[in-house]
């Protein structure tokens, strides 16, 4: 139901209007009426008025500039001028105030009845479209709020190969996040590696560290500029910064010192070591190379910690060499692992780079023996006959494969399928470098654990070790060794006398309350509890 002002300085006018037209057909529940245009601006600030009729010739404030006034402050309300000036200018400035209609007065009454069901039309026509705009709003609203987590969630799937890098896909999901990139878009690739925590942090209390550390990379990194920082499931962190415009950028300098004060902070403040890969700025659709090239830099770092080490200076110190060799040290531990999808598109990637890097047949020999090196290794390692797993000699190829990039590149898809496949029938364990490290802990259970000796002690980069270990155990190598430590401790409480505190020394903890915690927290009881209740001697 909708409400009508009547405007007008002569009275006769209203009633004629009010009174002698039958409105009972049109859905009109209130009249309302003004005898000039500040009583009317007052009525329309108290009520909802849907439909202004209004004279234009009125004292003090004409109709016209009451219509301006109703635009501000009443916008949804529909006027129609009634007036007994055919003046061609009182008609234009009424169409340029988005006037409905311009009646002259004496106004046939059908005529004016008619003129207000349509303008109802338009009325209801700016609810619908209120009413749209609402929903809109909200969801709107609620897009706005979620956009960050989506943000995120889109580069980790481009990261992650789960989001084709095509252009024309790229450029439209940039689009829908309303990124100011496109796929050729320049973008700068920070890559953030945990190395080592300083506390014995739980899993969980690992993940809200992290969260910590993500925070302070947005503030002291980005430091407001055009970018994101996501956090990879593996537990590295990657600053974008994208939307470098030229000369407007950060130089290598400031990132450099953005990165030490980074890195400094989150030594004294969130007890962690941490270093800084800063890659070269590269297109959006070459992110999983950047990304990609960050980390081979992290785990060929098996020295330097808390660092800052820049992808140009490592091409400086290549120098003007050969295309990088195939990474089958990696690939080896995918197989390792089972990863047959994630070793697949390593694969694809690699041949990607070769092609190019437009290699030379020397080139596709040399990856074909290291790539066959890798497979026999990892075979050998498992006591298992090459023709076990090639019953047709697929490793045999001819000049026509090496020549041929696509003919390698399948090849060698169909091979590591076949290995993959074949340890998934035959079942696995974890891989010899996670099963050595922790020989490892079980050797040196009694003494001050190492991340960064075990990590030694197998050749890797102790972040990359972490991320090993918890993919193919579940644990941290700090929840790990607690549990080793207090199987240790329960083993040697039920069949010797031993002191409780000489318990404790012998798997690793000098403080006995701290022992003592861990030790109710994991069995429910504490050492002399569990003692008295299991203990065999």
């Amino acid at each position: 139901m909708y409400n009508l002002l009547v405007v007008d300085d002569e009275e006769i006018a209203i009633r004629g209007i009010v009174e002698g037209i039958d409105w009972s057909t049109l859905p009109i529940v209130n009249f309302y009426t003004a005898i000039d245009a500040e009583e009317a601006q007052s009525v329309l600030a108290a009520h909802t008025i849907h439909i202004m009729l209004s004279d234009i010739d009125m004292p003090n404030q004409s109709g016209i500039e009451l219509l301006e006034w109703t635009n501000e402050h009443s916008p949804s309300t529909v006027t129609i001028f009634l007036t007994g000036h055919a003046d061609f200018k009182y008609a234009q400035q009424a169409v340029q105030l988005d006037c409905f209609d311009y009646l002259l007065k004496p106004i046939d009454h059908n005529a004016l009845k008619a003129c207000v069901n349509e303008a109802l039309d338009k009325v209801r026509d700016r609810e619908q479209l209120a009413k749209i705009r609402g929903t809109y709003s909200l969801f709107y609203e609620q897009w706005s709020k979620q956009r960050p987590i989506l943000i995120e969630r889109f580069w980790q799937d481009v990261i992650h190969y789960r989001l084709s890098a095509a252009p024309q896909q790229l450029d439209s999901a940039l689009q829908n996040y309303a990124l100011p990139l496109q796929a050729d878009s320049p973008i700068r690739v920070i890559l953030i590696s945990i190395e080592q925590w300083r506390e014995e942090w739980s899993a969980r209390d690992e993940e809200i560290m992290t969260y910590g550390i993500k925070n302070a990379a947005e503030e002291l990194v980005l430091q407001s500029g055009p970018g994101v920082v996501v956090q990879d499931g593996s537990g590295i962190l990657y600053v974008l910064l994208y939307n470098m415009q030229e000369g407007a950028e950060p130089s290598n300098a400031v990132i450099k010192e953005r990165c030490k004060t980074f890195i400094d902070q989150c030594k004294s403040m969130l007890h962690c070591h941490l270093s800084c890969y800063i890659g070269e700025n590269a297109e959006v659709k070459q992110l999983r190379t950047a990304v990609q090239t960050l980390l081979s830099l992290e785990r060929c770092n098996v020295s330097s910690s808390c660092a800052i080490i820049m992808e140009r200076d490592n091409k400086q110190k290549q120098g003007q060499s050969a295309p990088q060799q195939a990474p089958f040290s990696d690939w080896a531990l995918l197989l390792e692992s089972g990863k047959r999808a994630e070793l697949a598109l390593r694969i694809d990637e690699c041949f990607d780079q070769m092609q190019q890097s437009s290699v030379d047949y020397t080139f596709m020999a040399s990856f074909y023996y290291g790539f066959m090196n890798m497979l026999i290794e990892w075979l050998n390692k498992k006591s298992v006959q090459m023709t076990d797993v090639f019953t047709n000699r697929e490793w045999e190829v001819g000049e026509n494969v090496i020549k041929s990039l696509a003919r390698m590149r399948v090849w060698s898809q169909q091979m590591s399928a076949q290995v993959t496949e074949y340890a998934h029938l035959n079942g696995k364990d974890v891989s010899q470098v996670v099963d050595k490290v922790q020989r490892y802990m079980e050797e040196h259970l009694g003494e001050e654990f190492s991340r960064e000796q075990a990590a030694e002690s197998v050749y890797l980069n102790p972040a990359y070790l972490s991320r090993l270990f918890r993919r193919e155990t579940g644990y941290s190598l700090t929840d790990y060794l607690v549990r080793m430590r207090i199987t240790k401790a329960r083993s040697m409480l039920e069949q010797t006398n031993n002191r409780v505190s000489d318990v404790a020394l012998n798997v690793g903890y000098a403080n006995f309350s701290h022992f003592s915690k861990l030790f109710k927290k994991m069995t429910g009881l504490t050492p002399q509890e569990y003692r008295k209740k299991y203990q065999d001697v």
